[in-house]
């Protein structure tokens, strides 16, 4: 019965192999962003002003922000394609410039891909994609449910890119003789997110469960991901640069990388934090600005220091907040930290989020947004 079982076990893989194989040897068409005809790479704020397809600051950023920030700024966090298509196997194959893991992220979610869909109920659907990496990297997404097909339409998909790796080029592809056919921009204004490493995706297993993506399905409100692992300081020069983006919700969420040191006082934060804030205001005068607390470490309870550190920033959060309230400025939030909600197992290294941690951010995210645009609509 074992070895019945074995020789049919491989017996399937090399069905789908020699399935890869011939899908290789001509009869698949193959697309490439670059080539068509108008801008397809959601999650861009600027898209006609990249100096690449999937940067995410536009050019002329490279001469105002620190060099960090635009080095980050060309690795595709939060960026996807959207297309429609009725095959039931789907090809990319694409090109990375940077190390393709870290010690403490997976290959799949540096360099990786994540397909999803919507079903006619409106629940979201999470393909399987085999894969390999290497020079080239390959997912394929074969045996699609039923042809692709909802209602005997074709399927939307949504294909999020790596988050924390430069793409060089990509290319999807289906057989020839099915369908395929990008999707315009979403219209609808967008969550901006200014942010540190966890809102550029660390430590998401996939790009899909980057707590900006999760979000973003969980709204269906488009997001632009401005987080710069490290360097999410409350730059005015970045702060300067969000403010050109006609979004519905501006989310600021730098304290992580706001640490006391002998560079930088308790005070200098605080004053960013209303600095950004009125910058902001100025120019986006009825835009919610959303301020968000540290929301902790994995060892806080064992670890004095930074517990007290996270205490600190959060202490100086508040104040700032009730300040600028007390200031008359109006339209600001705070998402605290108890909020967010995270214990000892949302992490994976102690301090970024785990899946289970990116799905608790997202969904405290959520639950405050939602509030916020129910607030926003019952002032009109």
């Amino acid at each position: 019965m074992l070895k019945f079982r074995y020789i049919l076990l491989l017996l399937m893989c090399c069905v789908q192999l020699q399935y890869l194989h011939s899908q290789q040897e001509g009869d698949i068409k193959w697309w490439n962003p670059v080539q068509h005809s108008s801008h397809v790479i959601e999650g861009q704020a600027w898209p006609d002003k990249v100096n690449q397809t999937y940067d995410r600051l536009p050019g002329y950023a490279k001469e105002k922000v620190r060099k960090p920030v635009w080095r980050l700024s060309k690795q595709s966090a939060g960026l996807s394609i959207r297309f429609r298509t009725n095959s039931n196997s789907i090809m990319v194959r694409y090109k990375v410039e940077d190390a393709l893991s870290m010690p403490h992220m997976p290959s799949t979610g540096v360099s990786g891909l994540d397909l999803y869909s919507k079903n006619s109920n409106g629940q979201w659907l999470w393909y399987k994609g085999a894969f390999s990496f290497g020079k080239t990297i390959n997912y394929n997404f074969i045996n699609l449910p039923n042809d692709s097909k909802v209602n005997n339409q074709d399927v939307e998909f949504q294909l999020y890119l790596p988050l924390y790796n430069k793409v060089a080029w990509l290319e999807i592809g289906v057989p020839v003789n099915n369908m395929f056919e990008p999707m315009p921009l979403n219209k609808i204004k967008p969550i901006v997110v200014y942010g540190t490493s966890i809102a550029q995706g660390a430590c998401a297993s996939r790009p899909g469960m980057a707590w900006t993506s999760v979000l973003q399905r969980k709204t269906d409100i488009p997001v632009i991901n401005l987080g710069f692992s490290g360097n999410g300081k409350l730059e005015k020069e970045v702060i300067d640069l969000i403010a050109e983006i006609d979004g519905q919700i501006y989310i600021l969420d730098c304290l992580p990388n706001l640490i006391p040191n002998q560079n930088l006082s308790l005070d200098e934060v605080y004053k960013r934090i209303i600095i950004s804030v009125k910058e902001l205001k100025q120019k986006r005068p009825d835009a919610p600005i959303l301020l968000t607390e540290h929301a902790g470490y994995a060892d806080s309870a064992t670890d004095f220091n930074r517990s007290n550190m996270v205490l600190q920033l959060n202490t100086v959060l508040q104040k700032a907040f009730v300040d600028m309230k007390s200031a008359g400025i109006n339209e600001i939030y705070l998402l605290s930290k108890d909020k967010i909600g995270f214990g000892i197992d949302s992490f994976v290294d102690g301090t970024h989020p785990s899946d289970y941690g990116m799905l608790q951010y997202a969904l405290a995210y959520e639950k405050c947004i939602r509030n916020i645009i129910t607030k926003t609509k019952n002032k009109k």
